[in-house]
């Protein structure tokens, strides 16, 4: 027996004959923010890569109450509020409008040879394209700056879900299939019963993911056409050097961005109570 393998079983020994209790879940993420936060604070102070340019904690900190209780934001003069709900529109409108295209289609191809083989070929020339790449032909084709941004949202958004909701008609097991049909049930009842229950993780799914790009779109979208937006102040701020508008631009964006997956999470393990691939 070498000394290491000695060492660890004399370890093994003593946390079996010592009950240690491990520290509650809470306290670990307060060590970890804390932990985090103590990093910034010194690579700003230090100068560590030109982040003294930005702003410490506690300065990002008083930035952030001052927007929450109503100052303006950049030299515009809309507060984090109005910034906060042009983007949510956008994100909202066009991630819905891909739920509501991109599951039928999926649900389409997956199932009907037709649609795979005339319908699935067109859609899945465009899916390699970046949604960021739809920003300058979207805000030139679309009457509106609003309408293409919402566009690239919305492009970000159906390819996640389409996909994810034609994957999960094809895991389908044939034996369910004919199940249903040796038992009387036609194409609705096949529908109800088989089809929608075992793809609905798989919609969720998709759904979850496309949020996520949805964030990503949007910005990229906000940056380049212009405001009101979480993505223009912050890009604006940033050609001016506002750090503080920066951080706490990225800081709202991140968290409505991980509030708004946490919920279709959620509300995918609620639907899906029976299936192990939505969890909380």
């Amino acid at each position: 027996m070498s000394i290491v393998d000695s060492v660890e079983d004399r370890l093994t020994s003593v946390r079996s004959t010592v009950n240690v209790p491990s520290p509650p879940r809470w306290m670990l993420k307060g060590l970890s923010i804390a932990l985090f936060l103590s990093v910034w604070w010194v690579v700003v102070e230090v100068g560590f890569l030109g982040f003294d340019l930005l702003r410490t904690p506690l300065e990002t900190a008083v930035s952030l109450s001052s927007f929450v209780l109503g100052e303006a934001m950049g030299s515009g003069g809309e507060s984090l509020y109005v910034h906060g709900y042009h983007t949510l529109y956008r994100v909202l409108l066009g991630t819905g409008l891909a739920i509501a295209t991109a599951i039928p289609l999926g649900l389409a191809c997956g199932w009907s040879d037709w649609w795979r083989n005339y319908v699935y070929p067109s859609l899945e020339l465009l899916r390699p394209i970046p949604p960021v790449a739809w920003v300058p032909i979207a805000l030139i084709a679309f009457a509106s700056e609003f309408m293409g941004i919402v566009w690239v949202v919305f492009i970000g958004a159906f390819f996640p879900i389409f996909v994810n909701t034609m994957e999960g008609v094809a895991q389908i097991e044939p034996e369910y299939v004919r199940a249903v049909k040796s038992l009387g049930g036609g194409r609705w009842e096949l529908y109800r019963h088989v089809v929608i229950p075992h793809t609905i993780p798989s919609m969720i799914t998709g759904t979850t993911i496309g949020v996520g790009i949805a964030w990503i779109a949007v910005v990229a979208a906000e940056m380049l056409s212009g405001g009101p937006g979480l993505g223009y102040i912050t890009f604006q701020s940033y050609r001016l050097m506002d750090t503080g508008v920066v951080i706490v631009g990225i800081m709202v964006l991140g968290t409505i961005g991980a509030l708004s997956s946490s919920v279709v999470t959620r509300v995918g393990g609620r639907i899906t109570p029976w299936s192990d691939e939505v969890g909380e």
